[in-house]
């Protein structure tokens, strides 16, 4: 006899089996799920996907799995790529591991947390790419990466800057496609790396703890603003290496060189909307530095201390200090001069209601050595060959408390020269105030604008001797060449009297009458262009002019001989002038014709 299960048994064998399909196929589901996700992270799917929605930022990965949803997303290869019309930058992490919502994909959302990477490196260089117009409908992109821990970063490069070794970050990264870029660092440690300058190292990071954000709002057509964007604290302690890594960028040709320097450098930033704040300080110092120009030599070590300090008001006031103790100029033979110490002061303070500081520099050379100006007679031989005489340079002295006229003035002042201009004896005494502030170098020539040169006391036993004459010539424009040594300069001159001039244009000690009148003529004013070089000195563009006096022309003056052509105005009387060596002849007639068919030889 067959007995039938009893109705409430045949119920439940029925629910267990719904139970088990359900439970199957909800398991088929799950494995489906993940299978998907896993294909779709491994193929690139998700990556064009994101791709195609976020303007110029990428996110790309290699390889990718993920135990979805208990698990974490782990990937290998990973990078994060953004790029404006400014600078284009790229983060690439070896691995990675992190929790991740995959619903916020949906939502244009990347919002990653708990990151663990290991092996990563920065890439920053400008972009130049153009603007792209985007959609103003289009929902933006959202990516945000927090608690970020990245172990043994290897490389940040900033283009020609790079860091080489190994540094731990922690901090989290918000970038909002087209409105903001926020990131912050609360920790980056260093325990050794080298900083690299196109290639070359340039200094090794002893160490070094800092903590930065960066805010930076999205202006349409201009990109990120980080104008006001970067605050944080930098320590480090750093070994510079020797400076001969500048001489591969000078070039081979390049008039200058430099050796050694080697020093510490102890660094305290701390900045706040990309301005310093109280507290930052820097200390360094290193071993002779080395500077050979042209046919000179400069040796000295240096030291470097900067500080923002807290002024009683609350706004901000910093120095630095530069400074060079004891310089060693050597020339081409041996001719020695020595500094006991030069020294640039920049003060630096707030202004109120206003961008930037108000920056006052001070530059202090101490009193030196005399010079023996002998040495400059390889360059200035053919125009003054120098006998004896002596130079000192110094910065201006100033009492405490009295207003300084210039805080960049630099002094040379020598005693009675004696020197030979062809067969004439000439003595003098000569002074030059340089203008700090206006000197420039661009590693072919040194710009002296604003030179001022003082001459007196000057005598000369020539035809026409010359009896304590002085004057003084401003150049509004001058430049040195360093290979070979070349003096350019436009200059305007005050003189006492027109005894220099008489001299130059006259041969013999009998004056012509046309001439006689020219020694009574006081306070002239000279203007023109002047070149000095080892072949002798050249004017061009000569203009003088005085009380019932004119005179205009040129001339190139070398070993007391002199070449050119003048024109003279005394009154109504105007009259040419030829210069030739040993024999100087004169043009009443038809003068100023005559002048004009005069070429004018160009500067050598």
């Amino acid at each position: 006899m067959t007995v039938s299960p009893s109705p409430d048994v045949q119920d439940a064998a029925l629910r267990n089996r719904r139970r088990r399909r359900v439970a199957l196929w909800a398991l088929v589901a799950v494995a489906v799920l993940e299978v998907a996700i896993n294909v779709a992270l491994n193929t690139g799917v998700t990556q064009a996907i994101m791709g195609r929605a976020t303007d110029r930022t990428r996110l790309t990965w290699q390889r990718a799995w993920w135990l979805y949803p208990v698990g974490r997303l782990h990937l290998k290869g990973f990078t994060l790529t953004q790029q404006d019309s400014d600078v284009w930058w790229k983060v690439e992490v070896d691995e990675l591991e992190a929790g991740m919502s995959l619903t916020g994909l949906l939502r244009k959302r990347v919002d990653v947390d708990g990151i663990n990477g290991h092996g990563a490196s920065f890439h920053l260089e400008p972009s130049g790419a153009p603007a792209e117009p985007s959609d103003p409908n289009s929902k933006p992109w959202v990516i945000h990466l927090k608690d970020v821990t990245l172990h043994d970063v290897r490389e940040l490069d900033f283009s020609r800057v790079r860091f080489a070794g190994a540094l731990d970050v922690t901090g989290m990264l918000n970038l909002q496609s087209r409105e903001r870029l926020q990131v912050d660092l609360p920790s980056v440690r260093v325990t050794e790396g080298f900083i690299e300058v196109d290639g070359k190292r340039v200094a090794r990071l002893e160490s070094l703890d800092s903590r930065a954000r960066l805010d930076a709002p999205f202006r349409a057509g201009k990109g990120y603003d980080l104008s006001k964007a970067l605050g944080g604290q930098v320590k480090t302690r750093i070994d510079v290496l020797p400076l001969d890594w500048l001489n591969d960028l000078l070039g081979a040709s390049a008039p200058v060189s430099l050796r050694g320097g080697a020093g510490r450098m102890d660094l305290d930033v701390r900045m706040e909307r990309n301005t310093l704040e109280p507290g930052s300080q820097l200390k360094a110092s290193g071993e002779a530095l080395d500077l050979r120009a042209g046919p000179m030599r400069v040796r000295a070590p240096w030291s470097l201390q900067a500080s923002m300090d807290a002024e009683p008001k609350g706004q901000p006031s910093g120095q630095l200090r530069l400074a060079f103790a004891p310089v060693h100029v050597s020339g081409p033979k041996g001719h020695d001069l020595e500094v006991p110490e030069v020294t640039l002061t920049v003060q630096a303070r707030r202004r109120e209601g206003q961008p930037g500081l108000e920056l006052k520099p001070a530059l202090r050379v101490a009193k030196s050595q005399p010079l023996d100006l002998r040495v400059l007679n390889p360059w200035l031989g053919q125009t003054l060959e120098i006998d004896s005489g002596h130079v000192t340079v110094r910065s201006e002295e100033h009492s405490k408390g009295a207003k300084a006229r210039n805080a960049l003035e630099l002094r040379m002042d020598t005693d009675l020269i004696s020197g030979r201009m062809g067969p004439n004896k000439v003595l003098l005494r000569a002074e030059v105030e340089v203008d700090a502030r206006q000197l420039s170098w661009d590693m072919t020539e040194l710009g002296l604008s604003g030179t001022t040169l003082r001459l007196r006391d000057v005598s000369s036993n020539g035809n026409v001797p010359i009896r304590a004459w002085s004057g003084n010539f401003t150049l509004p424009r001058a430049s040195l060449s360093l290979s070979p040594t070349v003096l350019k300069a436009r200059f305007v001159s005050q003189l006492t009297d027109t005894q220099p001039i008489v001299a130059l244009i006259t041969s013999s000690k009998k004056l012509p009458g046309f001439l006689t009148s020219l020694l009574n003529i006081p306070k002239v004013e000279v203007t023109g262009q002047v070149q000095i070089d080892e072949r002798g000195l050249q004017l061009r563009e000569l203009k003088a002019k005085g009380e019932g006096f004119s005179l205009e022309g040129h001339l190139d003056l070398v070993q007391g001989n002199i070449t050119g052509a003048l024109l003279a105005s005394l009154g109504a009387v105007t009259g040419g002038i030829e210069l030739r060596p040993g024999k100087h002849d004169l043009h009443l007639l038809k003068a100023t014709e005559w002048f004009k068919r005069q070429p004018v030889p160009p500067f050598r």
